[in-house]
């Protein structure tokens, strides 16, 4: 189980921006067509979403490095 640590932080951050984006997204939709502020506004909600796909990313590449570290090491 110490070998798959590094799948749930990285699903745990994945989750986490994902849903700090969408929960962001509709506030700030809301107040930037009421108070009518500039669209630079929205940035910092597309860099959640980055960093939500960038981690679940990640995510499914440590996934296959481990597989592949476990197939090696039961070969030997």
């Amino acid at each position: 189980m110490k070998v798959y640590i590094w799948l749930y932080i990285l699903g745990a951050c994945s989750a986490i921006s994902l849903g700090m984006f969408l929960f962001s997204l509709n506030r700030d939709n809301i107040l930037l067509k009421k108070l009518k502020f500039k669209k630079t506004k929205i940035l910092v909600n597309w860099l959640l979403l980055a960093v939500s796909i960038i981690c679940f990313l990640l995510l499914i590449y440590v996934f296959m490095y481990i597989q592949k570290q476990i197939n090696i090491f039961n070969l030997s």
